[in-house]
């Protein structure tokens, strides 16, 4: 009996309801310049209600693809499904909002070949694709304020940190993750991707940057998208903090003083949240006439965002810190309730 040889990557798409998106992802990946036979697709559906499973059954022919579906349970979960089920020695993990260009799997491979260790990832590059108009939300949020992403701040064949293993656009030896770790199903949206290099970089995680790797969002952002986001994150990154006492996450999880923070702002947050909106409408229908910002409208709308941004993510902080709390006072309450008197 042969035994089947890995293949040499597995790409792990997890997606919920975006089956629109999903079509331009899987149509970008059947031209990729890695031969098919070295590489799968690995696609998990977190329970959508929408079309998904007949895109993805449009793909069975032209991609080396498997479909799984499970009942809606969060990135996290999703992402440990896909790493299960691929054989490649390596898995890269690509949002469903992303489209691919076609080099960025062999790069991929490229960069891992240059650095076998198990305990090397790699990290590409994303933009926005053509097809969208770069707001100037948009444009802050990855260029200016990097709220999104840090691409500014590092360059290519940078070896950095654990705080850069992105999901959506990161990969790394499977073989790694079996032996240290998975991603925690707790997190249903956020930080997984951070947590996870967390707890890796204690084995040795490295994270090299291919710019040449590329990826491009086909999905557009607005300012409430992204405030609601942020608080998401917020949330998230409360959770991380309570899983790990280190003082190098309290301070990247920005809770350090968060409270105090929210308690200077909450009285004000609604009106400013309304104000920073109303901006970036201006700021959208000047676009839309092709007219351009002048200075002082983009000063004033950079610091609008500036922030909006920072006080959602506190909010989102100060929210789930509450809801623990409160939590584990009823607890202790039931606790005493039923304990013999």
């Amino acid at each position: 009996m042969s035994v089947q040889k890995p293949l040499p990557l597995s790409v792990i798409v997890c997606t919920y309801n975006r089956a629109d998106f999903l079509k331009q992802v899987l149509e970008s990946l059947t031209v990729q310049t890695l031969p098919q036979r070295d590489f799968e697709i690995i696609l998990i559906d977190d329970g959508s209600s929408d079309a998904t499973r007949e895109i993805a059954g449009l793909f069975h022919s032209s991609l080396p693809m498997k479909y799984f579906y499970q009942r809606n349970s969060g990135l996290a979960s999703a992402k440990n499904h896909g790493i299960f089920a691929a054989r490649g020695r390596i898995v890269l993990f690509l949002d469903d909002d992303d489209v691919t260009t076609p080099t960025l799997i062999e790069e991929h491979v490229k960069t891992h070949r240059a650095y076998p260790q198990d305990n090397y990832a790699v990290l590409h590059y994303t933009t926005w694709n053509q097809s969208l108009t770069a707001t100037p939300l948009m444009h802050f949020v990855t260029e200016v304020g990097c709220f999104l992403f840090s691409y500014p701040n590092i360059k290519h064949d940078d070896i950095l940190d654990y705080t850069y293993f992105w999901g959506g656009r990161s990969s790394c030896k499977r073989s790694f993750l079996l032996e240290h770790g998975i991603f925690n199903p707790i997190f249903r949206f956020g930080c997984e991707d951070i947590e996870l290099g967390y707890r890796l970089s204690k084995h040795g995680l490295r994270v090299v940057y291919n710019s040449k790797a590329v990826s491009k969002m086909v999905r557009a952002i607005t300012f409430d998208d992204f405030c609601r986001r942020l608080i998401k994150q917020g949330r998230s990154q409360y959770v991380f903090s309570t899983l790990h006492s280190d003082p190098d996450v309290y301070k990247w999880a920005e809770i350090i003083g968060a409270e105090d923070k929210w308690n200077a702002i909450k009285d004000v947050y609604h009106a400013k949240i309304k104000s920073a909106k109303a901006l970036d409408k201006i700021a959208g229908m000047k676009l839309k006439y092709s007219m351009d910002l002048d200075e002082t409208t983009k000063g004033l709308l950079h610091k609008a965002y500036w922030w909006a941004f920072k006080a959602c993510k506190i909010k989102g902080i100060v929210e789930a810190k509450e809801e623990l709390q409160q939590k584990a006072h009823g607890i202790e309450a039931d606790r005493n309730a039923s304990s013999p008197a």
